[in-house]
């Protein structure tokens, strides 16, 4: 494996919400249509209809949704009006990916500490440390 490669397995991916077995079941009852077939071959007719963008409303009502989910899955009720607070202090909320223009913001950058070498880690022991840092994350955004 190259080191710019990183193979996702079932388990990461079904934590993500992304069910393999069901985008492959989709993918094999795909029915032979005018989307499907060489993706450079098709032409379109016209360009797609422009779409209004959404409200301020109807984005604050989906986010409201997703707060009431958090809730539903065990987010200390205590806590909901500081996550209310964070989550909309910031414009970054879409119902759909548009055509907006890029954020202007330097690349990230990522450098080892000297001396720090490489291991391969169980992907139950990273699931367990990533959850351990939401929740670590959570409580000090809300504390």
């Amino acid at each position: 494996m190259d080191d710019d490669e990183f193979i996702i397995g079932r388990d990461l991916l079904a934590t993500l919400g992304i069910d393999v077995d069901r985008q492959l079941e989709q993918l094999a009852t795909h029915r032979d249509d005018e989307t499907s077939g060489d993706p450079f071959s098709l032409e379109a007719d016209e360009p797609p209809a422009e779409r209004q963008a959404a409200t301020d409303d109807e984005v604050r009502a989906a986010v409201e949704v997703l707060i009431e989910r958090a809730l539903q899955h065990g987010f200390p009720p205590d806590k909901v009006d500081k996550l209310r607070l964070i989550v909309f202090a910031y414009d970054v909320w879409r119902l759909e990916l548009r055509d907006d223009p890029p954020v202007r913001v330097p690349p990230l950058e990522v450098r080892l500490k000297e001396g720090v070498n490489h291991r391969n880690v169980s992907l139950a022991n990273t699931l367990r440390t990533f959850d351990n840092f939401c929740v670590n994350l959570t409580n000090n955004l809300l504390t």
